[in-house]
C-alpha cells in the first residue's frame, strides 16, 4: 500500500507542475485550458482506477497476534473457529485415530496409513491457510488450474478443506493469493 500511496503523490506533483506550465502558456479564458485541465483530469482518474485495479489488495482479514484472531480492516467472514497458536497434530496410531473420530487409511503414493478428519471449519471463507484446521482452498477452473501450474496466481479468498489432508493438485490461498499446489 505504500508503493501505492508514494505513486500517487509523485503524479500529484507531476499534474501540479504541468498545470503551472499550462498557466504560464495560456490564458486562463482560453479554451484550450479549460479543454486540457478536462483532459487532464480524466488521465488522472484513469490512472488511479487501472493503479487500484491492478494493484488491488486485500487488507480485510484475520490475522493471529498473540494467539488470539484480530481483525485487520474490516473481514466480510468471521472470525477462524480454529486456534490461531498453531495446527492441532494428527493422532500417530490407528488407535488413537479412531478413538478422536478419524479415518484411518492410505492416503496417496506413500505405503502406509495415516489418520485424517474431517475439518470443523470445512466450508468457511477464508484468506489464508493458517485460519483452517486443513488448507484454505481456492475454487479453480480446469483453466485456471493449467495456468497455476505454469506459476499464475489469482487475489482472491477461499473456502476451508473438506478434510484436514486432502491431496492432489489444487488452489490453495496464502495471503489472499490462489496458487496452484500439487500435494501427494
Amino acid at each position: 500500500m505504500f508503493i501505492i500511496t508514494k505513486i500517487i503523490v509523485i503524479f500529484q506533483k507531476y499534474i501540479a507542475l504541468l498545470f503551472i506550465d499550462i498557466n504560464l502558456y495560456y490564458n486562463y479564458s482560453n479554451t484550450k485550458h479549460i479543454l486540457t485541465i478536462v483532459i487532464l483530469g480524466v488521465c488522472f482518474s484513469s490512472f488511479l482506477f487501472v493503479l487500484f485495479s491492478v494493484f488491488k489488495i486485500n487488507e480485510d482479514y484475520w490475522i493471529c497476534k498473540s494467539g488470539k484472531w484480530v481483525k485487520h480492516g474490516k473481514p466480510s467472514y468471521p472470525q477462524p473457529i480454529v486456534s490461531c497458536a498453531g495446527k492441532a497434530k494428527l493422532p500417530r496410531t490407528k488407535d488413537e485415530c479412531l478413538k478422536q473420530g478419524g479415518v484411518w487409511k492410505k492416503l496417496g503414493p506413500d505405503p502406509f496409513e495415516t489418520c485424517n478428519f474431517k475439518a470443523k471449519d470445512r466450508g468457511n471463507i477464508c484468506y489464508d491457510s493458517s485460519e483452517c484446521e486443513g488448507s484454505c482452498q481456492a475454487n479453480l477452473t480446469r483453466e485456471e488450474l493449467r495456468e497455476g501450474m505454469k506459476g499464475r496466481s489469482w487475489t482472491r479468498n477461499g473456502q476451508c478443506s473438506v478434510w484436514i489432508v486432502e491431496l492432489g493438485c489444487q488452489g490453495i490461498v496464502r495471503e489472499g493469493k490462489a496458487s496452484v499446489m500439487c500435494i501427494d
